[in-house]
């Protein structure tokens, strides 16, 4: 017997490193006892693949149930589920509410508080319902002190689930299942691409659900190193400040407002350190996850490791729901950067050098950083000029001031010898910063908007007939539509991802450069989104520019949280060779269809019926 002990205890030390503490709310689960004849909050069983039809019928087609149908849960059902929920749903009222003389929620003080705070995205992701973009939502209730018409709730959820603890999310999961209803999650609401709003939906709000946890020490298969628990709500600027605190580096969003946990870890996300240690989704060790049948269950490369492949890049708000997650940590960072700026006339021909595709490829191959390329009309000069704008920045982490200096050398002398100015004081001075530098929760400025993007290849840099044309399609974005680009240089190769096999758009793993092309004009005038004649003409002409973008690059793709919510064939650009497999997890693991979102994996086998082919979430989700 005493022979076996130092082996019990190794298994038991394993033990330990393989299972990191879940937080204290994630201990409060839904049980048997819980539910008792409430059938309502029932789990489900996926393995028999039998699905309840709570579908309504609107004509001949199945739909979700909404408040517009006889389906719809009373008034007593509502409570019933509130009261399982211990008062944690709330009815939705807009954020503009407050604004509107004849609603009852009008505060003419609160209205201006909410103007004020809705103006950066710090004030967006405290409301339970707003998003970034309302538009997609059909901008209801324009959040003003001068409104127009009425608020209403438009594509916003009709109920919310404020979600504190993991049994809050499973009664949501549980209850929107069993009684047919639209289910949407909201984390931050960065939402591009109508994955957070839905007209007659129930909402599961995870901007509560916090904590932060440093492990010196954890081990899965595949890793065994410093790790971080990072709860489901947490916050680009709460992640820096807990990597103040403990001296570490962890990949977060660039935009502090954004849940590292939401469609960052789901579908990419990058940053500064995208060229460094890989994307967001290649950072995750081990996810807590609430499924489509309402269990909870520790996901990793041992356990269903199909969800842990397709819960990291393969779509957000498709298979479950990230409660919190283990990701990597690494040794404190700093950043050297450099900044510049360039101002030109339209008509500068300036000569260009036949090593600059080269000085390009070496030069993403580590750094990152946005240049935004802004043309004479763009809402960022102010009105037609004549004058082109280019505002660029390198980021090299990890670098010393000399290394950083040889690598950026070549492409200022490029640019001196060719007699372009860059104007900014700064522009070839490096500055240096640490990577957990700490941050507040405002947030960057929103506003309604459209855009298009699409990921470059570094083939596009290494090919000279390729290069030229590639450059010529974006300045005709630019010169000929107007459209602010902004380039943003990177190469998360699965060399330094440090964890590969998971879900990712493997043309990121190709990738010199992702590109998006902005149209500054609003989709929305006086409150209200402009009729579908203007709004579907200006997407049409945006998509003819980025097209040309496509055909450079056969075979890539494009960011799905910073792309064309109607991009042509999304299920190749957005997920290439892992649409298939993606496919197969998410009919596997929902068979019930609870998790829809605009092109994710499974979702061509609904439609929100709308008219006009707005891409609005203001009508019933149904099935093709």
């Amino acid at each position: 017997m005493l022979t076996k002990l130092p082996v019990l205890l190794l298994l038991l030390a394993f033990q330990r490193l393989a299972s990191a503490v879940n937080f204290a709310w994630e201990e409060t689960q839904l049980t048997e006892d819980d539910i008792g004849a409430f059938n309502s909050i029932a789990f489900a069983d996926t393995a028999a693949s039998i699905s309840v039809d709570n579908t309504a019928t609107s004509g001949s087609r199945k739909c979700k149930v909404g408040p517009w149908d006889a389906a719809w849960p009373t008034k007593a059902e509502w409570a019933a589920f509130n009261t399982s929920l211990d008062g944690a749903l709330i009815k939705t009222v807009p954020q503009g509410a407050v604004c509107y003389p004849n609603d009852p929620h009008f505060d003419e003080a609160a209205c201006t508080a909410a103007v004020q705070a809705t103006a950066f995205s710090g004030g967006v992701v405290v409301d339970p319902s707003n998003i970034v973009q309302p538009w997609i939502a059909g901008e209801p209730c324009d959040i003003t002190e001068t409104p127009i018409g009425n608020c209403s709730l438009g594509g916003f959820p009709v109920y919310i689930v404020n979600a504190t603890t993991v049994k809050h999310v499973q009664l949501g999961v549980n209850f929107a299942r069993n009684m047919g209803i639209r289910l949407v999650v909201k984390n931050t609401g960065h939402d591009f691409g109508g994955r957070s709003v839905g007209a007659g939906a129930l909402s599961i709000w995870l901007h509560n659900l916090q904590g932060q946890k440093f492990v010196p020490d954890f081990s899965v298969s595949g890793y065994r190193g410093p790790a971080a628990r990072i709860a489901g709500g947490t916050q680009g600027w709460q992640v820096y400040n807990f990597m103040a605190d403990n001296n570490i580096t962890v990949v977060a969003p660039g935009e502090s407002t954004i849940a590292v946990l939401g469609g960052f870890t789901a579908v990419g996300g990058h940053g500064s350190l995208t060229s460094y240690y890989g994307m967001g989704s290649d950072q995750a060790l081990q996810l807590q996850v609430v499924t489509a049948d309402g269990k909870f269950l520790q996901v990793d490369a041992d356990n269903s490791a199909d969800l842990f492949f397709a819960m990291r890049g393969g779509g957000g708000s498709t298979y479950g729901i990230v409660t919190s997650a283990v990701i990597k940590a690494f040794p404190p960072l700093t950043l050297q950067t450099a900044q510049f700026m360039w101002s030109g006339s339209l008509d500068a021909n300036f000569p260009q050098p036949s090593t600059h595709p080269r000085v390009l490829s070496q030069s993403t191959r580590k750094p990152s950083g946005p240049a935004y390329i802004e043309p004479p009309s763009s809402t960022f000069t102010g009105p037609p000029s004549g004058l082109f704008q280019m505002i660029g920045q390198f980021i090299l982490p990890g670098q010393t001031l000399n290394d950083a200096t040889a690598l950026l050398e070549p492409f200022f002398s490029t640019m001196a010898q060719l007699g372009i100015p860059l104007t900014q004081s700064n522009a070839t001075t490096i500055t240096s910063q640490p990577y957990n530098t700490r941050r507040t929760g405002q947030g960057d400025p929103v506003g309604n908007g459209r855009f298009s993007s699409r990921l470059f290849p570094h083939a596009n840099w290494e090919d000279p007939a390729l290069f030229n044309a590639t450059v010529q399609s974006i300045r005709a974005a630019i010169e000929d539509g107007g459209y602010t680009v902004n380039a943003i240089p990177y190469s998360p190769t699965e060399a330094v991802s440090g964890f590969p096999n998971d879900a990712v758009n493997p043309a990121f793993r190709q990738t010199a450069m992702h590109a998006i092309a902005f149209d500054s004009a609003s989709p929305v005038k006086d409150g209200r989104v402009l009729p579908a004649k203007v709004v579907n003409a200006a997407h049409a002409r945006l998509n003819s520019f980025v097209d040309a973008w496509r055909k450079l690059t056969p075979g890539s793709g494009a960011y799905m949280n910073e792309a064309d919510m109607q991009e042509p064939e999304w299920q190749q650009s957005f997920f290439g060779d892992h649409y298939p497999r993606l496919l197969d997890i998410k009919r596997r693991r929902d068979p019930w269809g609870v998790f829809w979102a605009p092109t994710t994996p499974g979702s061509e086998a609904w439609e929100v019926v709308v008219p006009d082919g707005l891409p609005l979430q203001t009508g019933p989700l149904c099935q093709t």
